[in-house]
Protein backbone atom coordinates (compact mmCIF):
# COMPACT_ATOMS: atom_id res chain seq x y z
CA UNK A 1 0.00 0.00 0.00
CA UNK A 2 1.34 3.27 -1.05
CA UNK A 3 1.77 5.95 1.90
CA UNK A 4 2.18 9.93 0.73
CA UNK A 5 3.10 12.86 3.27
CA UNK A 6 2.37 16.44 1.01
CA UNK A 7 2.77 19.33 2.88
CA UNK A 8 -0.08 22.36 2.34
CA UNK A 9 1.01 25.26 0.15
CA UNK A 10 0.45 27.52 3.38
CA UNK A 11 3.13 24.73 5.17
CA UNK A 12 0.36 24.88 8.05
CA UNK A 13 -0.90 21.30 7.55
CA UNK A 14 0.20 18.00 5.47
CA UNK A 15 -2.03 15.74 4.16
CA UNK A 16 -1.08 11.91 5.01
CA UNK A 17 -2.34 9.74 1.87
CA UNK A 18 -2.75 5.93 3.10
CA UNK A 19 -4.18 4.19 -0.10
CA UNK A 20 -7.74 5.77 -0.92
CA UNK A 21 -7.97 7.35 2.70
CA UNK A 22 -6.30 10.84 3.74
CA UNK A 23 -5.90 12.99 6.83
CA UNK A 24 -4.84 16.69 7.25
CA UNK A 25 -2.13 16.74 9.70
CA UNK A 26 -0.72 19.90 11.94
CA UNK A 27 2.93 20.25 12.59
CA UNK A 28 1.63 18.78 16.47
CA UNK A 29 0.00 15.79 14.93
CA UNK A 30 3.43 15.12 12.69
CA UNK A 31 5.39 15.68 16.17
CA UNK A 32 3.18 13.33 17.70
CA UNK A 33 3.11 11.13 14.78
CA UNK A 34 6.95 10.76 14.61
CA UNK A 35 7.18 9.79 18.06
CA UNK A 36 4.65 7.30 17.84
CA UNK A 37 6.56 5.86 14.67
CA UNK A 38 9.69 6.02 16.92
CA UNK A 39 8.63 4.49 20.02
CA UNK A 40 6.89 1.69 17.69
CA UNK A 41 10.13 0.95 15.37
CA UNK A 42 12.28 0.36 18.66
CA UNK A 43 10.18 -2.49 19.40
CA UNK A 44 10.81 -3.59 16.55
CA UNK A 45 13.40 -5.90 13.99
CA UNK A 46 16.14 -5.47 12.86
CA UNK A 47 16.98 -3.38 15.46
CA UNK A 48 19.20 -0.57 14.32
CA UNK A 49 22.94 -1.12 14.85
CA UNK A 50 24.89 0.47 17.36
CA UNK A 51 27.17 2.00 15.15
CA UNK A 52 25.87 5.04 12.53
CA UNK A 53 25.83 3.75 9.32
CA UNK A 54 28.08 4.59 6.74
CA UNK A 55 25.65 5.45 3.98
CA UNK A 56 25.01 9.36 4.28
CA UNK A 57 21.66 8.62 2.92
CA UNK A 58 20.80 6.50 5.95
CA UNK A 59 21.59 9.29 8.53
CA UNK A 60 19.27 11.66 10.11
CA UNK A 61 21.18 15.10 8.90
CA UNK A 62 21.85 18.78 9.88
CA UNK A 63 24.27 21.50 8.81
CA UNK A 64 22.86 24.01 11.47
CA UNK A 65 23.92 22.02 14.19
CA UNK A 66 21.78 23.93 17.57
CA UNK A 67 23.13 21.90 20.84
CA UNK A 68 22.81 22.73 24.33
CA UNK A 69 24.37 21.22 27.44
CA UNK A 70 23.22 21.97 30.77
CA UNK A 71 23.88 20.38 34.29
CA UNK A 72 20.75 18.22 36.15
CA UNK A 73 22.05 18.25 39.61
CA UNK A 74 19.17 16.20 40.73
CA UNK A 75 19.67 13.31 39.01
CA UNK A 76 23.29 13.51 39.05
CA UNK A 77 23.87 13.88 35.07
CA UNK A 78 24.49 16.17 32.17
CA UNK A 79 21.66 16.76 29.70
CA UNK A 80 23.15 16.99 26.32
CA UNK A 81 20.17 17.78 23.55
CA UNK A 82 20.58 18.55 19.84
CA UNK A 83 18.61 19.80 17.64
CA UNK A 84 17.11 18.42 13.99
CA UNK A 85 14.71 21.11 11.86
CA UNK A 86 12.58 17.79 11.15
CA UNK A 87 13.07 15.93 14.39
CA UNK A 88 13.29 18.84 16.66
CA UNK A 89 15.10 18.68 20.30
CA UNK A 90 16.44 14.88 21.38
CA UNK A 91 17.96 15.15 24.77
CA UNK A 92 20.27 12.75 26.62
CA UNK A 93 21.35 12.55 30.27
CA UNK A 94 24.63 11.28 30.61
CA UNK A 95 26.73 10.51 33.61
CA UNK A 96 29.92 12.01 34.56
CA UNK A 97 32.19 9.21 32.99
CA UNK A 98 29.76 9.08 30.04
CA UNK A 99 30.49 13.11 29.81
CA UNK A 100 34.39 12.29 29.92
CA UNK A 101 34.07 9.39 27.44
CA UNK A 102 32.40 11.82 25.07
CA UNK A 103 34.64 14.50 25.99
CA UNK A 104 37.76 12.16 24.92
CA UNK A 105 35.95 10.95 22.04
CA UNK A 106 35.81 14.17 20.24
CA UNK A 107 39.58 15.62 21.42
CA UNK A 108 40.80 12.14 19.75
CA UNK A 109 38.56 12.82 16.37
CA UNK A 110 39.72 16.53 16.41
CA UNK A 111 43.33 15.76 15.94
CA UNK A 112 42.20 13.71 13.20
CA UNK A 113 40.75 17.11 11.44
CA UNK A 114 43.66 20.07 9.94
CA UNK A 115 43.56 23.47 11.61
CA UNK A 116 41.82 25.94 9.63
CA UNK A 117 43.71 28.76 7.78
Amino acid sequence: MRITLQPSPDRTQATLKLGAASADLSAHDIDRLIRDLAAIRAQMTPVHPAEPPHDPQRLHQSDNLLWRVQAAPQTPTIQFATHHPGLGWTAMWLSRAQAEDLITSIEFELVKIPEPG
